[in-house]
């Protein structure tokens, strides 16, 4: 078995297709943004590193994003690499909220990001 799983983008912004279950999971921009910097970061990443990947995730957010406010999206990922993790707690949370309720808890496990033993938060998904 393998320790990957498969996740495709969907068609519609926000869709992410889980192959194996045939369920769909929508995430908003913020969510996507984080979800997808995850899986391009298999290697995990600590919390606290997330301003060393700023430019990564303002990118990301800017291709996201359905704003064209360029203040609005420096001010997110602003917030997003706080000292107090507010905005990185809660969405993290909310992404393994919607994997939870469309698939479950245990067939939402791969899906969801999850912090280590040693400190690092990873997905086990691959897109």
């Amino acid at each position: 078995m393998s320790n990957k799983n498969p996740i495709i983008s969907g068609p519609h912004p926000g869709e992410y297709h889980l192959p194996d279950d045939n369920s769909i999971v929508y995430l908003n921009p913020m969510e996507r943004t984080l979800y997808q910097f995850f899986i391009n970061h298999p290697e995990g990443i600590q919390a606290d590193a997330l301003p060393q990947h700023w430019q990564e995730l303002y990118l990301l957010y800017a291709h996201e994003s359905v704003f064209d406010d360029k203040k609005l999206m420096l001010s997110t990922i602003e917030n997003l690499c706080r000292k107090s993790k507010i905005v990185f707690y809660t969405n993290i949370s909310r992404i393994k909220r919607k994997f939870i309720s469309t698939l479950g808890t245990r067939k939402a496990s791969p899906y969801i990001i999850k912090r280590d033993k040693s400190g690092y938060y990873k997905t086990r998904a691959i897109l």
